[in-house]
């Protein structure tokens, strides 16, 4: 699953060190599915272990497959809205840094290279048509 959490007109994510790329990644609260777990019941657990925080409203934004060519991985994208900070407790050996950009900070970030996260950014592309259709 993958959160977009929306906190007035700003976004939550996410800074950890991705081991794959030796690097540390801007990107949107997400996690795996535990076994037999609904992406729904998985997406308000994500986002409350990774950020702190509770919503009161969520939409599902659909799903994406991160690379056909090799893996059939599916993730689920959400849009949190109406958030409440409840406190976070990260999984064992998961050590994330939280932030608040400025959605108009976000596409600026997206464009010039400083989030380059696949699953972030098609997550937001998808709830910013979802949040100018709600206004």
């Amino acid at each position: 699953v993958v959160i977009v959490a929306l906190k007035g007109d700003s976004i939550l994510f996410v800074k950890q060190f991705r081991y794959p790329i030796k690097e540390v990644i801007t990107e949107l609260p997400a996690g795996k599915l535990e076994k037999g777990e609904d992406p729904d019941a998985a997406c308000e657990r994500e986002l409350e272990e990774e950020t702190g925080y509770r919503a009161k409203h969520w939409t599902s934004l659909g799903y994406i497959y991160t690379s056909i060519g090799f893996c059939d991985e599916k993730l689920y994208i959400y849009l949190a809205q109406e958030l409440e900070f409840v406190g976070e407790h990260p999984d064992d050996g998961e050590i994330l840094e939280n932030y608040e950009y400025k959605i108009k900070d976000v596409e600026e970030m997206i464009q010039n290279g400083k989030i380059n996260d696949a699953k972030t950014i098609c997550a937001i592309h998808r709830a910013l048509k979802e949040i100018k259709r709600e206004k």
